[in-house]
């Protein structure tokens, strides 16, 4: 009786799990260009606290954003937001001085549903970083037409019948999406701009950098030559090969995603 090969076919993609007990924050609308007098009066305070705070500062709780920063960068200025209910995203402009059309047109405000528990990047470059936040894998990684992420893995055949040991069939390769949040450290490549290897940074960690580089648990195998709970440790300086370096490995159980 033949062992059924093992195939990363169970990677970890799903969306956040919705029943957070989030409540939906108002429906959003464009911004107005009417304003009356009571709005006035509040925008000119905005621009008054502004003056004093740089884009992502914070300036502090207020009534449509109520929520709390989740994540800063190296000169302390927010990146990553959590909502509270009843956040507005003009709520969010105001208190982090940002530009309110330009965070409109980066979350479709006509299109989605804040909910309170969820993350928002407060600039561009962090979109990724708070849909990782938020429980989204491989958040920056490219995707198929069903918006499915495309990423490197491994289908783990035995070398024969009953045996435990399996030999890896490799379908794709890492790409490296930039640095994030818990994979900040250095990539190499070669001329031919293949991943050779990953230098660990401080605080990294195994999901970011195979989010980061987009590889599922399964190609990760090849990479240490055992699965998830055998993965090793990792400290600051470490440098982790990016292609396979085991191709047969005893799998005993295929790793859970």
């Amino acid at each position: 009786m033949s062992v059924a090969a093992l195939t990363g076919c169970t990677i970890d993609t799903a969306e956040p799990d919705a029943g957070k007990t989030a409540t939906p924050a108002p429906a959003q609308t464009e911004p107005s260009t009417t304003l009356t007098g009571e709005e006035r009066v509040e925008q000119e305070k905005i621009r008054e606290a502004c003056a004093a705070f740089p884009v992502r500062g914070d300036t502090g709780a207020r009534g449509e954003a109520q929520g709390t920063v989740y994540e800063s960068d190296g000169e302390g200025l927010a990146t990553v937001y959590t909502l509270a209910s009843g956040d507005t995203l003009e709520g969010i402009a105001n208190r982090f001085c940002l530009d309110l059309e330009e965070l409109y047109a980066r979350y479709q405000p006509s299109t989605i549903t804040l909910l309170a528990g969820e993350h928002v990047a407060l600039q561009k470059e962090y979109v990724a970083d708070a849909r990782r936040a938020s429980g989204y894998l491989f958040p920056a990684c490219p995707a198929d037409d069903t918006g499915y992420p495309i990423v490197a893995s491994i289908g783990w055949e035995p070398i024969e019948d009953n045996s435990p040991i399996s030999r890896a069939n490799i379908t794709g390769a890492p790409i490296d999406t930039g640095t994030a949040y818990g994979a900040k450290g250095a990539a190499r490549s070669n001329a031919a701009g293949e991943l050779i290897d990953y230098t660990v940074a401080p605080n990294d960690n195994w999901r970011s950098i195979r989010d980061r580089f987009c590889f599922d648990l399964y190609y990760m195998a090849s990479l240490t030559g055992g699965w998830a709970d055998d993965a090793p440790v990792i400290h600051p300086g470490d440098v982790i090969p990016m292609q396979p370096q085991y191709r047969e490995i005893n799998t005993g159980a295929p790793p859970a995603d």
